[in-house]
């Protein structure tokens, strides 16, 4: 059977328990990994709008311009 042995057990020093939801609010040199990623997503999400945009408008003109030209 599996023993405990009390003696190598170390006492807990640091009983604080960290959050981690909470983000860490530093100087402008160190940037926050939180803050950097929400600003990626939102590139991310700005840039693939932007494309879609292009895209559709492209689209709608090659067929408006198939359409006059076809008439």
């Amino acid at each position: 059977m599996l023993q405990i042995n009390p003696k190598r057990f170390k006492p807990i020093k640091n009983k604080t328990i960290p959050n981690p939801m909470r983000p860490r609010f530093r100087n402008k040199a160190q940037a926050n990994i939180y803050f950097l990623s929400q600003r990626k997503v939102a590139g991310e999400k700005k840039n693939k709008f932007i494309k879609n945009i292009k895209l559709i408008s492209i689209l709608l003109t090659v067929l408006i311009g198939g359409y006059i030209l076809s008439n």
